[in-house]
């Protein structure tokens, strides 16, 4: 293949590797300091997995459903409702299935919600309310900020000087949530409710050691940042949401562009990037594909960090062992997506008003009845066998969108979190459809003229999310989020405070801490790292008057 030609192609501030939500975050806090910025994303579209696609001709929907972890700061520092953001926030925002074809419904009003929990088990909403404030209390005294770059060792546990603090840290860092729930004898049904969320990041099951941390994240954000009044969603630990967006999860991106673009920054998209420039010592900018060189003293690279270091940074002979140490190291994930085309609502088997049909409809929905079945998912996915307990995340987005599917249709977008990325048998190819319809099947036990009513399917399985969307192994978070890999470890100790060996790059996407879905936190720390060490190096050059150095 011929050499391709290199040309210059000018010069900005700073440039943003990857157009997903967080390299838009971090964009739009440097253009928000005065940064001219470029964005450079590779595929044609932005977003990554808050990409809106249309996966069959008028039907459109996203990778990720729901915007339910992002932060309310970052809505509101970069302004998105201004920029054409808006949020629905349905009542229910979650429907779950539970043994017997009994339905969860987890509605906004807590007295509602206690209701149920007490229809489980006499005092259960106080249990349920106490297991989470132990939650609260573990976050509130150790006293981190998820805003800020990751504790060491030593600044994470310098609080917990209490026997039933070391307690707590064993029992979420070292424990799993199976035996978390144990100790507050949690009725099996409240299990059922909590568990999916303690293994959702990564190949876990709720016998994993580490999996409490997962139901960490809205804890520590509130200990890090409080004051947002009895509306925040971050208060209600189960089910809260930000809402959904109007017009879908490609709502929040096209937000994002246009702040970016309003501060004078710029973006590209179908530009990919060959190749980030150094002089060994410090970062020079990137080099694309088709030749263009791109000028920057700053290069945020918020893609998967194991890409980043392994592909696309030129001269590593700086960083001693943190390369290989990268290449080596496994992200396992087990993304598998189903896209129904439906010629009506779907609804519930039981529900009888069709009032309560439309508004179950409109929520997020969970098929994971009880602990064991998320056991035996797991155990079928580790030994590469597909499940007949498909773990299904849902939403039908054309509810509360009537925009992403054609008129009088709907559109319902499936997230099965338990394909194996290595088959046993077969490959993916041969296999993908098989899996689908499991998933539809067991669907349609708890809605059951859903079959009826499909019209067309789309599947994306483990091997096309690592082709088509850069996801190495199809993990969606660029690595797990257990605390083996938090902290100063993610993505690898070294590279764990958003700064590199090579000066001026930085690292920044769901790889870096904390890694935390659809946030934005990674995006926003990269960013303020950036401005931290800008600041240093202006003060460091700016002349002290002689009396003061006399």
């Amino acid at each position: 293949m011929p050499a391709v030609s290199r040309r210059s192609a000018g010069r900005h501030d700073a440039i943003v590797i990857g157009g997903g939500h967080n390299g838009l975050v971090a964009a739009s806090y440097l253009g928000r300091a005065g940064l001219k910025t470029l964005v450079v994303e590779g595929s044609p579209r932005l977003g990554g997995p808050a990409a809106t696609l249309e996966f069959m001709p008028g039907y459109f929907t996203t990778i990720a459903n729901s915007p339910g972890s992002l932060e309310p700061k970052i809505v509101s520092d970069l302004e998105l409702e201004r920029h054409g953001l808006k949020f629905v926030r349905p009542d229910p925002t979650l429907v779950q299935p539970l043994t017997d074809r009994r339905l969860y419904v987890g509605w906004r009003d807590p007295a509602r919600n206690n209701a149920q929990l007490e229809s489980f088990a006499p005092g259960e909403a106080a249990r349920y309310e106490a297991f989470f404030a132990y939650l609260q209390r573990f976050a509130d005294r150790l006293g981190i900020s998820i805003f800020e770059p990751p504790p060491t060792l030593q600044h994470l546990v310098r609080n917990l000087t209490r026997l039933e603090d070391q307690e707590a840290f064993s029992r979420i860092l070292f424990g799993n949530v199976r035996d978390l729930m144990d100790e507050f004898e949690l009725a099996p049904e409240t299990r059922a409710l909590i568990a999916p969320l303690a293994v959702v990041g990564g190949q876990a099951a709720p016998s994993t050691p580490g999996t409490p941390f997962n139901l960490m994240m809205r804890p520590l954000s509130l200990a890090s940042l409080r004051g947002r009044g009895s509306h925040d969603p971050r208060l209600i630990p189960l089910r809260g949401s930000t809402g959904l967006a109007v017009g879908g999860m490609g709502a929040i991106i096209e937000a994002l562009r246009v702040g970016i673009v309003a501060q004078g920054g710029e973006v590209r998209t179908a530009t990919r990037v060959a190749s980030i420039r150094s002089d060994g010592e410090r970062v020079l900018g990137i080099v694309t594909s088709s030749g263009d060189e791109f000028d920057a003293p700053i290069v945020v690279s918020a893609i998967n960090p194991k890409t980043t270091v392994t592909s696309l940074v030129d001269d590593t002979s700086r960083w001693g062992d943190l390369k290989p140490k990268v290449q080596r190291k496994s992200l396992r994930g087990r993304a598998f997506k189903v896209v129904l085309a439906l010629d009506g609502m779907p609804r519930y088997g039981g529900v009888a008003s069709d009032d309560d049909a439309a508004r179950f409809a409109s929520a997020q929905f969970r098929i994971a009845p009880t602990v064991d079945y998320i056991e035996e998912a797991h155990t079928d996915m580790l030994v590469g066998r597909l499940s007949l307990k498909p773990v299904i995340w849902g939403l039908c987005p054309s509810m509360t969108s009537p925009m992403l599917a054609p008129p009088g249709k709907h559109v319902l977008s499936l997230n099965i979190g338990n394909a194996p990325y290595h088959l046993r048998e077969g490959t993916w190819a041969e296999q993908r459809d098989v899996f689908a319809k499991r998933a539809i099947a067991k669907l349609a036990e708890y809605m059951p003229t859903l079959p009826d009513l499909i019209s067309d399917y789309r599947v994306i399985d483990p091997t096309q999310f690592e082709r088509e969307f850069g996801l190495i192994e199809a993990n969606i978070t660029h690595g797990d989020t257990l605390p083996s890999n938090m902290f100063w470890m993610r993505p690898m100790a070294g590279l764990h405070a958003y700064r590199t060996p090579t000066r001026g790059l930085y690292l920044s996407g769901n790889g870096t801490w904390p890694g935390n879905y659809i946030s934005g936190i990674s995006g926003h720390n990269a960013s303020q790292a950036v401005l931290r060490d800008l600041a240093q190096a202006n003060d460091a050059a700016t002349p002290v008057p002689a009396e003061q150095a006399g």
